[in-house]
């Protein structure tokens, strides 16, 4: 008996392993381009942070920033203590250092704090060392917060009325006012501050002692607020 013979047929297997070693080298090239692009976008981060703070000029006088509650101020003493301090020079003895302070007139006030003398005895010759300078906050006076930092800021009108050859800026740094802190201080280094930071809070009314040679140390006993740091 007759049968037709049967189509022989020819089954080609398909080899995968060149495919998934091409697949494996694509995905190998994708990945190290995104880890190299994210290590040089934090390495420029980083440098844009260090290197443009300037140094601090050797008679630069230092001026607080208050940052918390999540807004900033200024805190320049000098202003008031001119005027507190006008016709002090003519003060000849401890009995003229309390009349003085009696005879004081107005309080000089800035946009969130005013400012008073008071009279502390101390046993010394030096008759600036018996004054106080006392700084109150003025009821109700918000800073500028981190929506509020632009170039009509009252922190830009104030940061604008120093000079940086003359003044560099410690802040004071709350542990809510991270944001507007980073804010503030990359506006006051555009401008050529020299700046310095430490995490603390204020407590109102300060109580700041005179001499001869100015205020005494601010922020005492912070180290970190009595050199700018970058």
């Amino acid at each position: 008996m007759y049968r037709k013979p049967r189509r022989q047929t020819h089954s080609v297997e398909l080899d995968l392993d060149s495919l998934m070693d091409i697949l494996s080298c694509l995905v190998g090239v994708m990945l190290f381009l995104v880890i190299y692009t994210v290590l040089e976008l934090g390495s420029a981060a980083y440098q844009a942070e260090v290197v443009v703070s300037p140094n601090v000029g050797p008679n630069s006088r230092r001026v607080v920033v208050l940052a918390e509650g999540g807004t900033v101020r200024v805190l320049d003493t000098r202003p008031a203590l001119a005027q507190l301090l006008s016709g002090f020079e003519i003060v000849r003895s401890v009995d003229e250092v309390g009349l003085f302070v009696e005879a004081s007139g107005s309080v000089p006030t800035g946009p969130y704090f005013s400012y008073s003398l008071a009279r502390e005895f101390r046993p010394t010759t030096d008759l600036l060392a018996m004054l106080d300078l006392v700084v109150e906050e003025r009821p109700g006076a918000v800073g500028d917060g981190p929506n509020q930092l632009d170039e009509r800021s009252s922190y830009a009108a104030a940061l604008d009325a120093l000079d940086p050859r003359d003044a560099w800026l410690a802040f004071a740094v709350d542990s809510t006012s991270v944001d507007v802190f980073r804010r503030a201080r990359e506006m006051a280094i555009a401008r050529g501050f020299a700046t310095g930071f430490d995490l603390l809070t204020l407590d109102f009314p300060l109580t700041l002692p005179l001499s001869s040679t100015g205020l005494n140390d601010l922020l005492s006993p912070i180290s970190t607020l009595a050199k700018p740091q970058r």
